[in-house]
Order: C-alpha cells, then sequence, then structure tokens
C-alpha cells in the first residue's frame, strides 16, 4: 500500500512562514476501512509550537493523534481516516475538508485541502491487470492449440510410415544392386566369385521387384 504523507516547512522563506508539500491530499479510502497518513514537520527557524485543527467537513472522518507539538527540528504527527458505512454510495458527501496548521502562538495560519477519495481505481486497476492476464492466458493457449494443430498436420500416419519403410528398404537394396551390377561383377568376370556375385545381383533385382508389388 502506498504510504501517504504531507510535508510542511516551518521558517522557510521568513519567520514562522508555513509551506505544504501537497496543497490537497489525496486519501483513498473504502467505505468501512481505516488508514492513516502522516504530517511531517520540518523547522528551519526558531523553535516553535504548532497547532492542528480540521475543518466541519472532516471533523467526523479524520482523528489527528497529537493537535499541539513543540518543534524544535523535526516531529512527525500520525492522522488516522475513517469512513463510515453510513457513507455508501454517499460519494458526493465524503467532499473536501481543511487541516488548519498555525505557528508562533497563532502569528502565522494556513492550512491544506484533504479530499477522502474512494479506492476504486485500484480495484479497477486490479480488475485491469487480470482482464490483462486472461487476455494473455488465452493467447498462449490459442498459440499452444496452433502449435498442437501444426504437429498434427505434419504426424506421419501408420500407412505412411509403412509406406516409407518400404522404400528405404528398397532404396538400400537397389544401392547394393548397382554397386554390384557397375562395380563388382565386370571386375570378377575371370573370378570363381562372378557366378556368386551375379547370383546375389539377381536375388536382389528380384527381392526388390516383389518387395514392392
Amino acid at each position: 500500500m502506498e504510504r501517504i504523507r504531507q510535508s510542511i516547512y516551518l521558517s522557510r522563506t521568513g519567520l514562522n512562514s508555513i509551506e505544504f508539500e501537497h496543497e490537497v491530499l489525496k486519501v483513498p479510502l473504502r467505505v468501512g476501512e481505516e488508514t492513516s497518513f502522516e504530517m511531517f514537520i520540518i523547522n528551519q527557524g526558531e523553535p516553535t509550537h504548532v497547532h492542528f485543527s480540521l475543518g466541519e467537513e472532516i471533523k467526523d472522518k479524520v482523528m489527528i493523534l497529537q493537535d499541539k507539538v513543540y518543534v524544535i527540528d523535526e516531529e512527525k504527527i500520525a492522522a488516522i481516516v475513517k469512513l463510515p458505512k453510513s457513507y455508501a454510495g454517499a460519494v458526493a458527501e465524503l467532499g473536501t475538508g481543511e487541516i488548519s496548521v498555525s505557528a508562533g502562538y497563532g502569528a502565522t495560519k494556513d492550512s491544506f485541502s484533504v479530499e477522502i477519495v474512494e479506492a476504486k481505481e485500484k480495484e479497477k486497476g486490479k480488475e485491469k491487470r487480470k482482464e490483462k492476464e486472461r487476455k494473455e492466458s488465452e493467447g498462449e493457449r490459442e498459440l499452444e492449440e496452433v502449435v498442437r494443430k501444426e504437429k498434427k498436420e505434419f504426424k506421419v500416419s501408420p500407412g505412411e510410415r509403412v509406406f516409407l519403410m518400404r522404400l528405404a528398404v528398397s532404396a538400400v537394396a537397389a544401392i547394393f544392386f548397382f554397386v554390384l551390377l557397375f562395380f563388382i561383377i565386370p571386375f570378377l568376370s575371370n573370378s570363381p566369385f562372378y557366378f556368386a556375385s551375379a547370383l546375389i545381383a539377381s536375388f536382389l533385382f528380384i527381392f526388390i521387384v516383389i518387395y514392392n508389388f
């Protein structure tokens, strides 16, 4: 969860001057829940008393845990924000209120706005992320389905496998036949192995013809 913080600068531009990091501090909150934010006070002048007060619009929703503090250098003040369930659906009533800050026993006073907003944007963000993840998951499934279909298309059927095996056996037998016929038998014309080689070549030829019939 993102940390909500307001920085308050004292005596940065002049004696007891008051400046805010955020002119409007937005506090996202769901109805029926509570959250908190910090006010970090940085004093760049003489030690001074600082007093906080709430505007009427947010008195029933915001509680400052320490509304008076003596600031020498730096101090941190926590505030709690609550939205009762009675505010459900009444977005317009959440509105904006003021937190007033005075310094130097009231010598200077300024305020910043606190806007309580329903924390629906985060939920929408989560829903968008879930939708994106769902679409990516569907895309991955579709891709897997296409790959499976392509694999099926290239899958060799049993009949095709038998044909390829017969073709491979025939090719090997044909190679042996031509080797015997053109390379071995011519050199064995006067050899006692001539008849045996010719007989083997004949058997190979007959085998090729019968095997592929």
